[in-house]
């Protein structure tokens, strides 16, 4: 990573693809003058962190397709390279899969941290958004990172574990792990300043295509709820549903189509020919056109299409490609990617609320009862209203993993619960504490600093 800052700090060469959707100005090379000579380049290099979020090697699938290969849906047996490596959880530190999904991350950090230092010459007007949009890229960045390099929030009491390199400058020096405990209070403390600068309002008609204060914090939902810190998790996901800015949709095939999700609380949209967001989903999971890359063992595929009442069976096929327990949610040559959805804070609300008890109890009987009906049809399913808070809790874990099939949430779920409960939930029997959960880092990092501390390899089976 020390190479990549070198090299990005001297020259600074960002594509800005995605500023036709944006109806922002496009922009090359900016030399260290140049980003502080108008306003117009400042936010033409903040506009290109949007298309790191949704770059293939980053959230547009790399992250989850990796998350995905570490968890225990799939069946691994036709993987080859780096993905079998990956899905066999004994990663080394070789692997172009993973080292692009790092560099992209760091990259965003980084160019979001060259904004924030060149504020001062931005007008006053928009030094706020811009500063808030930036805070938000990199608390997220770091967020996503630290998920899968380090061993989880609660694998220690006080969270002492090595985490990864916390960039909050473009300092061209070398840095070591900072431990998990301080990374996440950094990334709270980041999207906690971006919620109180970003606006409520995205200003393009409700579509949602840039940061607002509810991207910063479904995050925040996000992030306590890994923490398994209910309180606030279910404090941010209330926030975030009581905007009223979002609607759950009523189609399944919606959440990631070209522009009709009422859903995303920050979505990536397809721009012909400039900007197409989610091609590693598509690449892995499609499956209509091409045998998939990625696809279920028979134990996950019967599990999830058990009950013939619900209409997500439409997301499944044993039948498009022989031989293979397909995933049909990425059956697109075009899509829009949500980077976080009204469902995932709904099922935090439900799970949060039923762990607090109390008043919340029957908050999360209703969320995931909107869940619930929406799946069957009608109320079939649903949970009574004087359900236990451990009937509420395991029916949304249930729900959580249907819903979310193939987004990359099962792997940080094995990790959450076994914190949580000391319950090893994987199904191909690992504990949520072995070392092939995480990933090794890039050779690079120890290239440049001798002294880096790398991940212990392997450890699962």
């Amino acid at each position: 990573m020390n190479k990549i800052f070198f090299s990005i700090l001297a020259v600074m060469v960002v594509t800005v693809s995605c500023s036709k959707f944006l109806e922002r100005p496009p922009q090359g090379q900016l030399t260290k003058d140049q980003v502080k000579s108008a306003d117009s380049n400042i936010v033409a290099l903040t506009t290109g962190i949007y298309t790191y979020l949704g770059d293939g090697n980053f959230l547009g699938g790399r992250v989850q397709a990796i998350s995905d290969m570490l968890a225990d849906q799939l069946d691994g047996s036709k993987l080859t390279g780096d993905f079998s490596e990956i899905y066999k959880r004994q990663n080394s530190i070789f692997g172009g899969t993973r080292d692009d999904m790092y560099k992209k991350g760091y990259l965003a950090i980084l160019t979001a941290n060259i904004v924030l230092e060149n504020l001062g010459s931005v007008s006053s007007q928009n030094q706020s958004y811009l500063k808030g949009e930036c805070l938000f890229f990199r608390g997220m960045a770091h967020f996503e990172l630290v998920r899968l390099f380090a061993q989880p929030w609660g694998y220690t009491s006080d969270n002492s574990q090595p985490g990864i390199p916390l960039r909050l400058s473009t300092a061209t020096v070398t840095l070591g792990r900072s431990t998990v405990k301080q990374v996440y209070d950094q990334v709270i403390a980041d999207l906690k300043s971006a919620d109180s600068l970003l606006p409520a309002d995205a200003g393009d008609g409700g579509k949602f295509y840039t940061a607002t204060k509810w991207i910063a914090e479904a995050y925040l939902a996000k992030v306590y709820f890994q923490q398994n810190d209910f309180a606030n998790a279910y404090t941010y996901a209330d926030q975030v549903i009581k905007s009223g800015k979002f609607q759950l949709d009523a189609d399944f095939t919606s959440r990631f189509s070209l522009g009709l999700t009422t859903e995303s609380i920050l979505r990536l949209p397809n721009d012909a020919g400039h900007f197409q967001p989610g091609t590693e989903y598509i690449g892995d999971w499609r499956s209509d056109t091409k045998a998939p890359t990625l696809y279920f063992t028979n134990q996950f595929y019967s599990y999830a299409t058990g009950d013939p009442a619900d209409k997500r069976l439409a997301w499944y096929s044993n039948t498009l490609q022989a031989g293979y327990n397909s995933l049909t949610k990425f059956n697109f040559n075009y899509m829009e990617e949500p980077i976080t959805h009204l469902t995932e804070i709904y099922l935090i609300r439900a799970e949060a609320g039923a762990e607090l008890g109390g008043s919340t109890l029957a908050t999360s009987i209703n969320d995931i009862n909107l869940i619930l009906t929406r799946a069957y049809g009608g109320t079939s399913r649903n949970l009574s209203g004087s359900s236990s808070a451990s009937a509420v809790i395991s029916a949304t874990r249930t729900q959580r993993e249907l819903e979310m099939v193939g987004e990359g949430n099962r792997l940080q779920e094995i990790k959450r619960i076994g914190a949580r409960t000391g319950t090893n939930i994987d199904r191909r029997g690992s504990p949520w504490t072995c070392n092939g959960f995480i990933l090794q880092f890039p050779k690079a990092e120890q290239d440049a600093n001798a002294a880096f501390e790398l991940n212990p390899e392997g450890g699962c089976f």
